[in-house]
């Protein structure tokens, strides 16, 4: 896919309002996206690390080769995503862990004032948003916010910033990704839910006694309001794997899992979670200097 090949991007992640962005100082293009992607990485807060980074940036070399085989970008195109890849590469070898951890604070700060903001004719659909661990919420207010504002983007601006079919070939990917971590959440939920049943019920046999722990004060309750269908579909893939750590807290506080255990099936989602968020900022980005051309 294309989603990283814009000319220009808005310095600062700023992509508060279409006509009133925080920032609006100009850079090449790839200096800013190379950044974000490369603070996107570890030790932070979304669980990746840099072995997951450079998984991304071989796919964005397997688009950049597909597109050109099926005759939807140039060569000359394709070298040049190739490039952008090499230098977030070695941006990503030479930028210094405080700086990432700064970009990563400054995108998290830009997606929670998003999230503040209305959009002047938008329909949208109110949703109550708890969550109750801690690990959940930097993903949420470093994604979310900027995957719901692509979605609504995308319809409006997706064919004038990528053509028709390089907009087709976006979308489908966004889907196939979101059907996966649908079908993995689903998964996990169920295979957990039918776990501490059975586990509870062992339990109440032999006599144990049986705690059933409960978050009192989540680390995150607001009301949000998404664009689309796809951003609703994203939230609730956040919202029912927080579910699933429900019931890790109930294996752990009974001692039937360990809290290793249960920081690797974490760390496990927030991977897989990482390439959506990713590009979906960089979606983000690519399509709003369409939208402050206008």
């Amino acid at each position: 896919m294309s989603t990283n090949n814009a000319d220009t991007v808005l310095v600062d992640e700023a992509a508060t309002d279409e006509g009133t962005p925080l920032a609006t100082t100009q850079v090449p293009g790839s200096q800013v996206a190379e950044a974000s992607i490369a603070a996107s990485v570890p030790g932070v807060t979304d669980g990746a690390d840099d072995g997951e980074l450079e998984n991304e940036l071989q796919q964005m070399e397997s688009d950049a080769t597909t597109l050109q085989r099926e005759g939807m970008i140039t060569e000359s195109e394709a070298d040049d995503k190739r490039e952008q890849v090499e230098r977030t590469r070695r941006l990503f070898r030479d930028l210094p862990p405080a700086e990432r951890a700064a970009i990563v604070r400054r995108r998290r700060e830009i997606g929670r004032q998003l999230l503040d903001k209305q959009l002047s004719g938008a329909a949208i659909v109110p949703a109550a948003v708890r969550l109750n661990h801690t690990r959940l919420r930097p993903l949420f207010e470093q994604w979310w916010p900027y995957l719901n504002r692509m979605s609504l983007n995308i319809q409006r601006f997706g064919n004038s910033t990528f053509g028709e079919r390089d907009k087709e070939t976006v979308d489908t990917w966004f889907e196939k990704q979101v059907k996966a971590l649908e079908a993995y959440v689903d998964e996990q939920l169920q295979v957990a839910d039918g776990f501490r049943e059975r586990t509870e019920r062992e339990m109440t046999q032999r006599g144990d006694i049986v705690f059933r722990p409960a978050v009192t004060k989540p680390s995150l309750e607001i009301t949000v309001e998404a664009y689309s269908r796809f951003s609703m579909r994203v939230l609730s893939v956040i919202t029912r794997f927080d579910r699933v750590m429900d019931n890790f807290d109930f294996l752990v506080w009974n001692g039937v899992r360990d809290q290793s255990d249960i920081d690797e099936e974490t760390g496990r989602f927030l991977r897989k979670f990482h390439p959506v968020g990713v590009r979906g900022y960089m979606t983000h980005l690519r399509l709003m200097t369409t939208v402050r051309g206008l």
